[in-house]
């Protein structure tokens, strides 16, 4: 009797915190994009708050059960730690959410503790655990009030109410999912990914029987959906090369997490200055809204879709593998960590002793190790030998640099805490703060670029400056703070700026300065006029050759973790891993009553796939 009154008591305190955890999931519909007004996506979007929320609270209780034989003390310790944890977890997964539009995972973790994605403060850190302790505590009194109390609740039938609230909603949200998913019906599936660890039923196969499906707009989705094949056709065909007398020393400078706005003689200077002496590209594309895929199209001149597939293979980059034929040196310095992202095992998979990182405890520090150890790397090369460098560079991902740094730009947030941000924070506070970061990374490139003039290698290197991705600071006042949560400028265009012989010749160089550029342009640009590839630049990527006659570009191919973007100048065509999409303006707002542009999406289809065999 003893047990099943403890039993009981967790029942209720299950129930509670079921109902909790169903109020704080309310956070993720804030931000959608087009609140359901119909009654299937209205009634989806309650039903499954309801019911998943439950769920999730129920399996936890279900999990602690051999808990309750623990004596009273430890026992409610546990209890209690367990749901105040995991309704912490899921308070800031809506914070999360809000910001990034992606729920955290293992891999978002991953990501996170290796500052990947956002660094995280002091006061972020202290909110956190201050947080932890109060709920806690919170949650440990009401189970010692719920032990008193036991006998009310069973009088009002509590736990009978909460069962059939659940199965009625758990029954309504999975029917509603089956019928949508077999008849395309996005005002459902699209909601669907606003709750975490939230996998409804599908049954395609039952509905098809007695033909209740959609099958051409099922076949329009899945043509338009990722594929996760690893058998790569890549190059397309082998490379024909010629002897090159003098290859020319290539330099490639990237900065995580900088914004085209920031490229300017205020917020940058030395570059800005240097770049005068070559050619900027002023509409310039990432290969995607993420380090990730910012990166791979740098290296590879593909689309990120095939990130997958080259890292199941570990297949480098043709580039780099022309690059080591003609036996250039490679300096490879990166501030945040090359593992993650695994780019030791895709862009650098056959660079031996790759330097995976820099050392320094912020940022900044770790951004000053890398300018040093290149200039000590530089002075000990093997001057006999051409060489590639590669620098990372990572302050403005941090919104960081060195405390005895000038405030170039004032007022800003002393510190970066991101539980704090919301709609209504100050963005000037925050755009200060990064701004002065990005100024003090051009005071870092000042040094790189300062050591090649005084070797005299200019005239015999080519030079390009880029950013991976940019970085939003609410920019459309829908809460999104950084990146690798949607494809307005803020998050993909990025400066770009190459230097060097052949540059400034008009008959070679006529793209115009504001011609549609992308990340997928270097490659096919460095290999056909620098390193002696003489095959179409289709063959080996999906990008255009920036010396070779001026491509008019109606659109842009971009990338994340989960999706990928066709960008136009007026519009955003962002398609999910399935096959579900959303035409957005250049405000990341939904467009109403448009298609999508059959050409420009064969188009996009075809660079997805152009690599697969």
């Amino acid at each position: 009797m003893f047990f099943k009154s403890k039993l009981r008591v967790h029942l209720y305190f299950t129930i509670i915190n079921a109902f909790i955890a169903m109020l704080i999931a309310c956070r993720y519909f804030v931000y959608l994009s087009e609140f359901p007004t119909d009654i299937l996506g209205f009634s989806f979007l309650i039903s499954s708050v309801i019911s998943h929320m439950a769920l999730l609270m129920i399996c936890l209780g279900i999990v602690l059960i051999p808990f309750l034989l623990l004596p009273n003390i430890a026992r409610r310790l546990t209890q209690s730690a367990a749901f105040s944890l995991a309704l912490i977890v899921l308070f800031i997964d809506t914070i999360v959410f809000a910001q990034y539009r992606f729920h955290i995972s293992i891999i978002m973790l991953e990501l996170v503790m290796s500052g990947q994605v956002v660094s995280f403060g002091f006061m972020t850190w202290f909110m956190t655990i201050a947080g932890i302790v109060i709920v806690w505590a919170a949650q440990y009194f009401l189970l010692v009030y719920l032990e008193k109390k036991t006998e009310t609740l069973t009088a009002w039938k509590f736990g009978k109410k909460f069962t059939a609230l659940f199965f009625i909603c758990f029954i309504i949200s999975h029917g509603i999912h089956i019928w949508a998913v077999a008849n395309v019906y996005q005002p459902v599936t699209v909601t669907k990914k606003y709750l975490p660890l939230f996998y409804p039923t599908t049954a395609n196969g039952t509905m098809e029987k007695y033909g209740w499906i959609d099958e051409k707009a099922l076949e329009k989705q899945k043509a338009m959906s990722l594929s996760n094949k690893s058998d790569l056709n890549y190059p397309r065909q082998a490379l024909q090369v010629e002897p090159i007398e003098k290859p020319l020393n290539i330099v490639l400078i990237a900065v995580d997490s900088w914004r085209a706005d920031t490229f300017n003689a205020d917020n940058t200077p030395n570059v800005w200055g240097f770049a005068q002496s070559g050619k900027i590209f002023n509409n310039h594309i990432s290969a995607g809204n993420a380090t990730r895929t910012g990166i791979f199209g740098l290296f590879y001149g593909i689309p990120g879709t095939y990130w997958h597939a080259m890292l199941a293979n570990h297949r480098s980059p043709v580039f780099i593998d022309r690059l080591q034929e003609l036996n250039y040196d490679l300096g490879l310095f990166a501030s945040a960590k090359l593992t993650n992202p695994e780019f030791h095992q895709t862009v650098f998979a056959n660079v031996k002793n790759l330097r995976v990182g820099s050392q320094g405890p912020s940022p900044s520090d770790a951004d000053k190790n890398l300018t040093k150890d290149w200039i000590e790397w530089f002075d000990h090369r093997d001057q006999s030998k051409p060489y590639f460098s590669f620098l990372f560079y990572d302050a403005p991902h941090g919104y960081d640099f060195p405390k005895d740094y000038p405030h170039r730009y004032e007022p800003m947030l002393n510190e970066v805490n991101y539980l704090k941000l919301n709609n209504d924070t100050d963005r000037s506070l925050m755009m200060n703060r990064y701004k002065t970061s990005v100024h003090f990374v051009d005071s870092q490139i000042k040094i790189i670029l300062d050591k090649l003039k005084q070797s005299g290698d200019l005239e015999n290197t080519v030079i390009i400056i880029t950013g991976d991705h940019g970085q939003e600071v609410n920019d459309n006042k829908d809460n999104y703070w950084g990146h690798n949560s949607n494809y307005t400028d803020p998050q993909v265009k990025v400066p770009f700026v190459i230097i060097g012989p052949k540059v400034k010749e008009s008959q070679i160089m006529q793209w115009d300065s504001n011609a549609y550029t992308s990340h997928q342009d270097v490659i096919p640009t460095l290999m056909k006029n620098y390193l002696g590839v003489n095959n179409d630049v289709h063959d080996y990527s999906v990008g255009e050759d920036l010396f070779g006659p001026p491509i008019a570009r109606d659109w842009i191919l971009a990338s994340n973790y989960s999706s990928y973007a066709i960008i136009s100048p007026e519009s955003i065509l962002e398609v999910g891993v399935v096959g579900q999409y959303s035409i957005l303006d250049k405000h990341n707002r939904p467009i109403k009553g448009q298609q999508p542009n059959a050409k420009n999406l064969q188009a996009a289809l075809e660079q997805i796939s152009r690599f697969n065999r």
